[in-house]
Formats: structure tokens, C-alpha cells, sequence
């Protein structure tokens, strides 16, 4: 059984287009979003700066198109999910492939999302932080002791042995050496511009609801695994519902792909730029077959 993992923010990166393939469907989902979004989102990605594509605002909807011409692509060489989930903002890629709604819904919900993000980030300052050793218990002692200078969550569970924090900057900088005093492997700060899956995105949610609201969703074509539930869902309603809840929710990554592999999911294909989710699914499935697109689309 085959499953289709996308990517989310942290996997742009400048020159991320070279490896797709020249053809008009590129031109024409790049020239599509661009129009949306008015800005030039191929030549940022192509050229940079590596500041800009970062910027939360354009980083969304880029990886949304990247990983959506990925998906085309793969599609025209009769390549087809049988399951389909995404990695926070991926997620919407994920949406999309599965036709809950239509490639230009998906970069106006992506950019508004961005968007929103910014501003708040701008106003609230806030980081994250990659943690690799530790065991639940040091965890929680981790985060009890930084929440004493602000706040600070764990945002994403991404395999066994590693975590994502989310918070104010202070705690984050409060959390670095006590995670290491702790022992843990690995104390990385992400390149991210703002705390997603955090308190600190709560002023986003209610505009985000309301335009997701006005959204025209439709139910999803194959099975889409959400990260706040890491359940199978299945109505429209109910996919709009958990994208609310992911702005402030957890990525529960590892309890998405072992309910993949519950399902009967053997091959998985990572579609988007870098091999993150390839890095992560094949530490959570030691078994796991996990190709990345980039080569299946150049082959």
C-alpha cells in the first residue's frame, strides 16, 4: 500500500525548483500562485534571498506549490496515494492532493495562513527547537523548568527519540542548556520565524477559522491522516475543524505513520523538496521503503 508524506516549513530552501522538471505545468502553477500572492514566488525560489524565502508569509505557499507540481507530476505517470498525510503545514499539500480543494484555494490558504503568522511572530517573538535523546520523563522535566520564564510546549513529536519545542524566545533560550544537562543527543534551533503549534498562535486562530470557513472544502478522495487527531478522516467538516486546531495543536507524527502502517502502508513517497519526512518515517518503520520524489520524477 502506498502513501504520499509532504513537508512542511523548514524544507524550502533556495534553488528548490532545479530539480523539477521544465515543463508548462510548472510555469503555469507558479504564474497561478504568483498572481495570488503578488509576488514572484519561482524567481524567490531560484534566486532568494534565503531571508525572504523563509519568511513565513512566502515560505508557505511555495512549499504548498512545490510539492503540488510534485504531485502532478506524479499523477501523470499514473503514481496515485492510496493514503496521504503531511508533516503541519503539509498538511495542506496532503488536502490538496487528496481534492478537498482546488491548487488556487490551496495557495490562498497557505498565504493567509503565512501570513497570519508573520504578524504575530512580529509581535510575540518566538522560536523552536529541535531536541534528539531524550526520554518522556527528561522531557516533561525539561519543559516544567523552562515554563517558569514563558511559555513553551512540545509542538512536534516527530520519531521516538525526537521532539520539537515551541515557545517564547526566553524559554526556548532557558531550554537549550537544560536539555543538554539533561543528555540529550542533539539541541538544535529551527530555522522558522515564528512558535507554530504553540499558545503563542492563538491570535491567528480566529481570523485563520474564519477564512477556512469560507473555504469550499469537499470530502477527501483517498484517506487523510491529520496531525492533531493522527486519525483517518473522512468529511469536510471535519478536516476544517482539525486545521483549526492544528495552529495551536501538536504534529503527532509518530502516531500518524504507525496508523499508516496499522492501515497496511509499505511505500511511501515524500513529496516535496529535501528528505526530511523520508529521514523520520524510516526512524519511526525501521522496514519502511521511503523514496523522494525528486528522484521518481527525474528517472
Amino acid at each position: 500500500m502506498k502513501a504520499f508524506v509532504f513537508p512542511g516549513q523548514g524544507s524550502q530552501y533556495v534553488g528548490m525548483t532545479q530539480k523539477i522538471p521544465d515543463s508548462s505545468l510548472k510555469k503555469e502553477l507558479f504564474d497561478k500562485a504568483s498572481s495570488i500572492v503578488q509576488v514572484d514566488l519561482l524567481d524567490i525560489c531560484e534566486k532568494g534571498p534565503q531571508e525572504k524565502l523563509t519568511s513565513t508569509d512566502i515560505a508557505q505557499p511555495a512549499l504548498f506549490v512545490v510539492s503540488a507540481i510534485y504531485f502532478q507530476f506524479l499523477k501523470s505517470k499514473n503514481v496515485i496515494p492510496e493514503v496521504v498525510a503531511g508533516h503541519s503545514l503539509g498538511e495542506y499539500s496532503a488536502l490538496f492532493s487528496a481534492s478537498v480543494f482546488s491548487f488556487e484555494d490551496g495557495v490562498r490558504l497557505t498565504h493567509k495562513r503565512g501570513s497570519l503568522m508573520k504578524n504575530v511572530s512580529q509581535k510575540s517573538p518566538g522560536k523552536m527547537l529541535a531536541v534528539v535523546g531524550l526520554e518522556s520523563e527528561k522531557v516533561n522535566t525539561l519543559i516544567c523548568e523552562a515554563q517558569k520564564v514563558g511559555d513553551i510546549v512540545c509542538a512536534n513529536f516527530n520519531s521516538f527519540d525526537q521532539i520539537v519545542l515551541s515557545g517564547e524566545a526566553k524559554a526556548i533560550e532557558v531550554a537549550i542548556p537544560i536539555a543538554k544537562s539533561l543528555g540529550a543527543r542533539l539541541v538544535k534551533l529551527l530555522d522558522v520565524s515564528a512558535a507554530f503549534h504553540s499558545p503563542l498562535m492563538k491570535p491567528v486562530v480566529q481570523e485563520m477559522s474564519s477564512f477556512i470557513d469560507n473555504m469550499d472544502f469537499k470530502d477527501p478522495s483517498v484517506p487523510i491522516i491529520q496531525n492533531i487527531s493522527a486519525h483517518v478522516v473522512e468529511n469536510a467538516y471535519e478536516i476544517k475543524q482539525n486545521l483549526k486546531q492544528q495552529l495551536t495543536g501538536p504534529v503527532k507524527w509518530v502516531d500518524t505513520v504507525l496508523m499508516m502502517e496499522q492501515m497496511g502502508v509499505d511505500y511511501f513517497i515524500e513529496v516535496g523538496p529535501k528528505n526530511v519526512l523520508k529521514a523520520l518515517v524510516e526512524k519511526i518503520l525501521k522496514n519502511a521503503k521511503v523514496d523522494p520524489v525528486e528522484a521518481l520524477v527525474n528517472a
